[in-house]
């Protein structure tokens, strides 16, 4: 599986590192930030796993009746490109994602915003700390308007060039909406119920990450409805997947290998899936210690060695990890219900399926 990322990765890199160059150098003529600006971004899009990019060759493969996209066509191509946008806008949401979390470390090195404000304060800048904030926002916008540009040039007929532009707005519209929610719930009391948790996996990270690049794949492919249809759920399954293991992660994970600090959700006061379970099933007492730990940004390490404890003694993280199996077995079942899945594809996205619960970055 991870051959298979990897060489969709070196493809993408590939054209990520052609196209900033020719970017830098336009927008050097605007003022020196704009090279700054897509070295900054080049550097962080590349850092990462780009399992993004090469989801949207999966979803053509499922595809009946696609062309074959060999190396240099224009099929090829047009993954390529979509896969390379699917890169830009994930990092416009994390630049975003960072600020509003604010988060300094990512992928094991300094967040961009954080870049910015480490400059600004070496350069005297008054309030170095917002002036870093707003050039972060700027580069995520950039980061996004790129993508879109990308997309506006993907050589195929217009009709499928129409159709995947109005497929990433929607999708991001639905992004920003939910993560609205998201920071929303951080700042309030209370925990939201599973369901209301599980459709905000879904819409904040599961189906941009998932279901978007597989379901661009499919319209690139000039899949059927039902299959584009059946390979949105199986983003969102993937989606939940990945994401109720990112939580675990966050708490009970290694710092090292994540590449940046555990403990951030609890001291932001994210309401996650555990979180929903714990605070139904700490007691009074429990409950009370809690809330002076989740949403307090000075909790340390013995405060998360509490939570740790309690999600174990109280059977929260089995019952996450049970609730996990359910959308692992909705999502074989969707790869079986999919006739035209060549066997490497067919092999892949069951590879990712494992790998969403085993990854420990």
């Amino acid at each position: 599986m991870l051959s298979y990322f990897q060489a969709r990765r070196e493809e993408i890199g590939s054209f990520l590192r052609q196209m900033f160059r020719e970017k830098g150098a336009e927008l050097d003529h605007i003022n020196p930030l704009g090279r700054d600006l897509v070295e900054r971004l080049y550097r962080f899009a590349i850092r990462g796993k780009m399992l993004r990019g090469g989801l949207v060759s999966l979803g053509y493969a499922v595809s009946p009746g696609r062309p074959a996209a060999e190396p240099g066509s224009s099929e090829r191509a047009a993954l390529i490109g979509a896969g390379a946008a699917m890169e830009l806008l994930q990092s416009g949401l994390l630049v975003h994602d960072d600020i509003m979390d604010r988060d300094t470390t990512r992928r094991g090195r300094p967040t961009i915003f954080h870049q910015y404000a480490e400059r600004a304060e070496r350069d005297g800048a008054r309030d170095a700390h917002h002036l870093g904030e707003a050039l972060g926002i700027c580069a995520g916008d950039a980061a996004f308007f790129l993508a879109f540009e990308l997309l506006s040039r993907l050589p195929v007929p217009d009709p499928q060039m129409r159709r995947a532009l109005a497929l990433c707005g929607r999708e991001l519209a639905w992004v920003a909406v939910a993560q609205m929610q998201d920071v929303s719930w951080g700042a309030s009391p209370g925990a939201p119920g599973e369901e209301e948790v599980l459709r905000l996996y879904v819409y904040k990270s599961g189906r941009y990450t998932f279901s978007l690049p597989l379901a661009l794949g499919g319209v690139l492919g000039q899949a059927d409805t039902r299959t584009l249809g059946r390979l949105e759920r199986l983003g969102e399954c993937l989606g939940i997947l990945f994401q109720i293991r990112d939580d675990e992660l966050g708490l009970f994970g290694d710092p090292r290998e994540l590449g940046k600090p555990v403990g951030s959700d609890v001291r932001e006061g994210k309401k996650t899936l555990f979180y929903s379970y714990l605070s139904r099933r700490a007691s009074a007492e429990e409950l009370e210690r809690l809330d002076s730990i989740f949403g307090n940004p000075q909790a340390g390490d013995a405060e998360l060695v509490q939570v740790r404890r309690l999600l174990e003694r109280l059977g929260v993280r089995r019952s996450v990890r049970e609730r996990s199996e359910a959308f692992l077995s909705e999502a074989r079942a969707i790869i079986a219900d999919l006739p035209d899945l060549a066997g490497e594809a067919r092999s892949v996205l069951g590879e990712l399926l494992e790998y969403a619960l085993a990854r420990t970055s």
